[in-house]
């Protein structure tokens, strides 16, 4: 049991503690980094969510086209089921899963760029049809070297973003579903 020389020490022991917090200035606000010397991205903030790469819904995609090699392999939407597909409960969870991929960072997108990534000769092509409007497309290019990512582009002529590679898990599993 404290006696009453304890209960003091131990009350000016949390008053200095909460003196001591309620004094400290807060921390300076945060500059944005100068660009590296290398030309090196910034580092990515882990707790920001990544921007979408297609802004979408399963629900409003009518047509899949999967394209691989000159390989070119298609779902229509039928009812709440899928045509043309060997398995077609794979589809909604693909497209379940490509809305939820968000873009990791911004590329260059100069000719050169697009033959380091793999997007001048790409190795896959997802092209999504919504009920109305323009289709979506995202084309696939290399890994990254870490293998961690893979390098797309945004419609067959906008811009080169990097991606996480669960897209080319993604698309390698709807492939199948469709006879690929």
């Amino acid at each position: 049991m404290i006696g009453g020389r304890g209960t003091l020490v131990l009350a000016l022991l949390v008053a200095a503690g909460a003196a001591v917090l309620l004094l400290e200035p807060p921390p300076p606000p945060e500059r944005p980094q100068p660009p590296d010397l290398l030309g090196e991205p910034k580092a990515v903030d882990p707790t920001q969510q990544a921007p979408p790469l297609l802004s979408f819904t399963a629900r409003e995609i009518t047509r899949v086209v999967l394209t691989r090699q000159g390989r070119r392999l298609e779902a229509v939407r039928a009812g709440e089921g899928w045509s043309g597909a060997e398995r077609a409960n794979a589809i909604p969870d693909f497209l379940d899963n490509l809305s939820q991929l968000g873009e990791l960072m911004r590329l260059d997108d100069s000719p050169a760029a697009l033959r380091d990534y793999g997007l001048e000769s790409p190795q896959a092509e997802i092209e999504l049809h919504p009920a109305s409007g323009a289709p979506l497309v995202i084309v696939l290019g290399d890994r990254n070297p870490a293998a961690t990512a893979a390098y797309v582009r945004i419609g067959r002529s906008g811009h080169v973003a990097l991606a996480g590679a669960l897209i080319v898990w993604e698309f390698d599993k709807a492939y199948r579903a469709l006879g690929g």
